[in-house]
């Protein structure tokens, strides 16, 4: 495929063509490659995030709410899931942002409504609801995997929070309002002209300004949160506040093998990956709601 002119921008905001997806069954499973925290820790921040690494992408329309529980004893536990469809949350850290991939799939993290009780005995519990991009299962051939009452399969993992019953919790501290638009158009930022990473959609005679113009953020703003027309994966460009459902994350992402995610052709930028950190600034901005200013 030639590209009319190289750049992040290139295939995912109209420079170069979409191919059909790809529908030819999955040969491989996901499977699990590592949990925050480890199964038997003993002393988990009250503060932490449950994540679980998966191999390869997953699809963001197979969770639920009901995909990952909370429990302890009896009780089960408000918690939120959230998928990060690569890992840019710091490994276990509700607020902490990652500093490079280290994850090589997908994320599937659960959020306590409130910090975890000091001193309690605290277990996760894993659906096999999650697939990959391309409809790969979860493998739960895995050690981790039981029978549930049901004899349906279940993973789960214990550990204990740090502390001991009745031990104060610690105050969550609010996390840095993710950038706008305007700053991912400023200098140094994934979109900043002087980087010359979206040149098809700055140019009047180029085929991708005509269908986003990215001369200013703007300009580029209504087209890419007010788009009502979903890209190649069946999503819209933007969905303020969940970037793993954006396909402007689609296209800008690769495996470990630098391939593209299922139903894109290619990712973007066409040479080499999009630097993480820029990655990560998009994603951020998505998740704060994709707001202009």
């Amino acid at each position: 495929m030639r590209l009319l002119l190289p750049g992040i921008c290139a295939s995912l905001l109209g420079c170069a063509e979409l191919g059909e997806p790809r529908f030819e069954p999955a040969a491989e499973t996901l499977e699990i490659v590592e949990t925050i925290p480890a199964q038997g820790a003993t002393d988990v921040d009250p503060l932490a995030r449950i994540d679980v690494c998966l191999s390869e992408a997953a699809d963001p329309r197979t969770l639920d709410d009901f995909a990952m529980t909370l429990h302890s004893g009896n009780l089960v536990f408000d918690a939120q899931i959230e998928l990060q469809l690569f890992g840019w949350r710091a490994p276990g850290s509700r607020n902490g942002l990652a500093a490079q991939a280290w994850c090589p799939g997908s994320v599937i993290s659960l959020t306590p409504a409130s910090p975890l009780e000091p001193g309690l005995v605290y277990r996760v519990r894993l659906h096999p609801s999650a697939r990959g991009w391309a409809g790969e299962p979860l493998d739960t051939s895995q050690a981790g995997w039981l029978a549930d009452a049901g004899g349906e399969p279940i993973w789960s993992i214990e550990f204990r929070v740090a502390g001991d019953p009745g031990d104060d919790s610690p105050e969550e501290i609010p996390p840095e309002p993710g950038p706008s638009l305007v700053e991912l158009f400023a200098e140094g930022g994934p979109f900043d002209p002087q980087r010359d990473l979206c040149s098809c959609h700055r140019l009047p005679d180029q085929l991708g300004f005509a269908r986003l113009d990215l001369s200013s953020a703007a300009l580029a703003w209504p087209e890419l949160v007010l788009e009502t027309q979903p890209g190649s994966t069946g999503f819209m460009r933007v969905t303020p506040g969940d970037p793993s459902q954006s396909s402007l994350i689609h296209v800008l992402m690769r495996d470990q093998a630098g391939e593209p995610l299922h139903e894109v052709r290619e990712a973007m930028p066409p040479d080499q990956p999009l630097a993480f950190a820029d990655l990560v600034a998009i994603a951020r901005w998505i998740d704060d709601g994709a707001r202009l200013e």
